[in-house]
């Protein structure tokens, strides 16, 4: 049998980062996956900033930047569109975003998937199963014992034990299945044909990301990658999804952009239906639910996949602490509070925004209109991208601290002559940024063998300091937060903050809850 401290189910994304993050933290990993091949062809097609930050935490940066087409610069708009082509709405997407990198990105899922794979394979502590189908959990005291059947003529299944799970198996998941988890669904439920297409010659996009909000046909047009793009086109009322899910069908509703076949190649088309819904437990005993296993979201936010990876950091930090550093498994139990809440803003979100896209009646469609155009007259009632959520309260970040819970920032630093972004340049894991140079008083010694044993590396910016900050992010984030020391977890989210003086309480903070699983102080 084979034994492993975290099986994996599911080699999406989700479960090979899930895999990553477990593997470099020195975890062995069984990684097991359904399909006996590398799947080719896209899927998801945007990525923000938070998860490449994710990425580049991992020390994929470099090998994923020349892969992504950033949605960044005046010449890249996102806006909803009226029938006749009036806007309805801008979005300020094309910016930097607060992890250092632009707020949305298009990628290719299978360069992506490669590219963790790769990086997989040089772990010896992780292991790749293909071909393998999940069909029993037998969840004991002191781990899971999973049986998998050969799938399509596969290498015989192996049996497996696991000190965790992780299932990462997609909107229909076996695991969820097998725990008989049931689902909350917010009732938004279309088909929408999304074509994906390979210009042969590069074009000028404008605007770059569109909703064209027109009831004869509500259509998204997006960028899905260098090279790439993507349209979304609604199912109408009385048409089939036989007849709408044909090559013939996509060159005809991508003719009045001019594409067709003499200028550009059909990839895929297929036949999706946007939801919105979650799992109601995240956890049962040793095994837990990430990414699509645990929800599902319209693609009007691009946040789909990213909410996925955040699980499978939000996961694999605890999951370290728990097996490697000595934290109590009622950790653990933080990890389904906290990712819930957060996914269920921004699936209500998506979904809101869906309702407006999706919207066909004539009146209510004029209705929409005026409503959206007033709000573009008046910059009061103009819609702003939504802020980060919060995460919800899991009991592993400080009580009672406004900035706790939020994402954290991500600027361009100077440190003993190197520059760069801040984690490449000083380090990931806990960090502790100090607006000003330490007090030594502060520092003390219970304090600074904390700062040892849990890692954290310190970050002080002030005149005296040991870390520049070359474009004024961490001083705008310090006046923001009203703060002068911020704690940040291995996830990214602020664990709290803090006066000069009480660095050493906030410090203490930490340490109890890694000491006892969540306790708020």
């Amino acid at each position: 049998m084979l034994t492993s401290d975290i099986a994996i189910v599911g080699a999406g994304p989700v479960g090979l980062l899930a895999a990553l993050l477990l593997g470099q933290r020195g975890l062995s990993v069984a990684l097991y996956e359904r399909w006996p091949s590398f799947y080719p062809l896209p899927r998801a097609c945007t990525i923000d900033h938070e998860a490449i930050r994710l990425l580049q935490g991992a020390g994929l940066a470099d090998e994923f930047r020349p892969l992504i087409d950033p949605v960044i610069g005046p010449d890249r708009p996102y806006r909803f569109l009226d029938r006749s082509g009036e806007t309805l709405l801008q979005i300020d997407w094309n910016r930097p975003g607060a992890s250092g990198w632009a707020q949305a990105n298009g990628f290719f899922q299978p360069d992506l998937e490669r590219m963790l794979v790769r990086r997989l394979e040089s772990l010896p502590n992780v292991q790749i199963f293909r071909g393998q189908e999940l069909v029993a959990l037998d969840q004991q005291p002191d781990g899971v014992a999973l049986r998998f059947a050969a799938a399509q003529d596969e290498r015989a299944p192996v049996p497996a034990k696991a000190r965790y799970v992780v299932g990462a198996d997609g909107a229909r998941s076996k695991v969820r299945a097998l725990l008989g988890i049931d689902r909350t669904d917010l009732g938004f439920s279309y088909e929408w044909l999304v074509v994906d297409v390979v210009p042969h010659e590069e074009r000028l996009w404008h605007p770059y990301v569109v909703q064209h909000c027109d009831p004869a046909r509500p259509t998204t047009l997006v960028n899905s990658g260098p090279g790439r793009r993507r349209w979304e086109f609604m199912r109408l009322p009385g048409e089939t999804i036989e007849a709408l899910n044909t090559p013939e069908a996509a060159w005809r509703l991508l003719a009045p952009w001019n594409i067709t076949p003499g200028n550009a190649t059909l990839e895929r088309h297929a036949v999706y239906t946007f939801r919105g819904s979650w799992a109601n437990r995240w956890q049962k005993d040793r095994v837990f639910l990430a990414g699509d296993a645990a929800h599902l979201m319209p693609p009007f936010l691009g946040q789909g996949l990213c909410s996925g990876m955040r699980d499978a950091m939000a996961l694999s930090w605890r999951l370290a602490a728990v097996l490697r550093g000595g934290a109590p498994e009622a950790l653990l139990a933080s990890y389904g509070p906290e990712r819930t809440d957060h996914v269920q803003e921004i699936i209500g979100q998506a979904v809101e925004m869906g309702r407006i896209i999706c919207m066909l009646d004539a009146g209510e469609v004029a209705a929409r209109d005026e409503r959206m155009k007033a709000a573009i007259r008046n910059p009061a009632l103009a819609l702003k991208p939504p802020p980060e959520p919060r995460l919800g309260d899991g009991g592993a970040y400080r009580a009672n601290d406004p900035n706790a819970g939020y994402l954290s920032v991500q600027g361009r630093v100077r440190r003993d002559g190197r520059e760069g972004l801040f984690d490449d340049v000083v380090g990931t894991g806990w960090q502790l940024l100090l607006r000003s140079d330490a007090d030594p008083a502060v520092l003390d010694s219970e304090t600074l063998e904390t700062i040892r044993r849990l890692g954290i590396v310190v970050a002080e910016f002030g005149p005296e300091g040991d870390t520049v900050d070359l474009d004024g992010s961490y001083a705008a984030w310090f006046d923001r937060l009203a703060a002068d020391a911020v704690l940040v977890r291995p996830d990214f989210y602020v664990f709290g903050t803090s006066s000069p003086a009480s660095v050493a309480t906030l410090v203490a903070s930490a340490r109890k809850v890694l000491e006892t699983g969540g306790s708020r102080v």
